[in-house]
């Protein structure tokens, strides 16, 4: 029983801080576009990362710390790809491959927990939905 909730806390614990880089890409993507329609999807997209941090930690019954995210390993990491001058076309770029990397780990857990409480998938695969409908939005801008 004790390796089940070790494998959950540890694929929670990556989701969170996957959802951690993406909210801090999001909201320097929003920083650095100077579209308005942009800069309001960018940040709908980081409050959306935030929300999924705080579910992901209700699943865990621990409070939310911000400390844990920012530890993150350097894969885990998208900073490199906001770096010098970017234009609006270089922006949504950049967010199309912090979403479809995000998306891409987000099926790797599911498959890791699909044996575990059905209310922990069930959070996990909305939250899937909820970004696989934000790539291909990405996708047609």
């Amino acid at each position: 029983m004790q390796n089940v909730q070790n494998a959950t806390d540890q694929n929670i614990r990556f989701l969170i801080t996957a959802n951690y880089q993406r909210m801090m890409s999001y909201e320097q993507a929003a920083f650095l576009t100077s579209e308005p329609a942009f800069k309001e999807f960018y940040t709908a997209r980081a409050d959306e990362s935030e929300n999924n941090i705080q579910q992901l930690y209700l699943l865990l019954n621990i409070s939310h710390s911000a400390e844990d995210q920012q530890t993150a390993p350097a894969e885990l990491s998208f900073a490199h790809l906001f770096h010098g001058k970017k234009t609006t076309s270089k922006i949504l770029e950049c967010v199309k491959t912090v979403e479809k990397t995000i998306v891409t780990w987000y099926q790797a857990t599911l498959k890791e927990i699909k044996d575990l409480p059905k209310e922990i998938v069930a959070l996990v695969e909305e939250q899937y939905s909820r970004l696989t409908y934000a790539k291909l939005t990405l996708e047609h801008l």
